[in-house]
């Protein structure tokens, strides 16, 4: 599974070019929706791939054709719904739920694990990285099978010394050599393998979350 994320997160950098074509999916968090730049269905259609409701003509994320609509309710993790390009070509507004599950209710996503991030309030972008944003304050939740663990809020700045901590502990192991081999054999240099690893830190150091001093 790790392997899979690796791909998709990879792609997703790579294309960096195609900010303007973007969409992200959205996540409802405490009543509250919010842009959110994970994946999760990727890793399902991986594994039902007869399930996926329209064909991505290029494998990458940007022209994944779908928007998911997550939701984190009662603690747990769940997929309220899924769009696709109805009768206006220029916006996905077609549920396509009933299409992933029979009983055309919210699907709880059992097979997502890992540390994932909630921006909040008006997204800025970098001159160097025009596709991951900057926000003020983010939510920062811990995922097992589909049940909601840790909570934690930060800010910019307190993020960022998290990451820089987690990155840290994270290249003294192996899996993190493992890692950068894995990424330059698929097209990166080490640079670019490393910047990679650091933007998306959360989900590689999942089992060293710590609560924020």
């Amino acid at each position: 599974m790790k392997h899979f994320y690796t791909i998709i997160l990879l792609l997703s950098t790579i294309f960096t070019w195609a900010q303007k074509k973007y969409e992200p999916e959205n996540i409802t968090w405490n009543g509250t929706t919010y842009p959110y730049r994970y994946h999760h269905m990727e890793q399902y259609f991986r594994y039902y791939p007869d399930k996926r409701p329209v064909p991505n003509i290029d494998t990458t994320i940007v022209n994944r054709n779908y928007i998911a609509a997550f939701e984190v309710k009662d603690k747990k993790f769940f997929l309220n719904n899924m769009y696709i390009t109805g009768r206006n070509p220029k916006t996905k507004d077609l549920s396509v739920l009933a299409e992933l599950n029979k009983k055309d209710e919210a699907m709880f996503l059992s097979w997502v694990s890992g540390l994932f991030d909630i921006g909040l309030g008006a997204e800025k972008f970098s001159v160097n990285d025009s596709l991951v944003p900057i926000y003020d304050n983010y939510i920062v939740f811990e995922v097992q099978k589909g049940n909601i663990g840790r909570t934690e809020t930060f800010t910019y700045n307190q993020l960022k010394l998290f990451k820089d901590y987690q990155h840290r502990r994270f290249k003294e192991t192996e899996d993190y050599k493992r890692l950068v081999r894995r990424l330059t054999y698929n097209g990166m240099t080490e640079g670019e393998a490393s910047l990679h690893v650091y933007q998306f830190i959360l989900f590689y150091s999942k089992s060293n979350f710590l609560k924020k001093t």
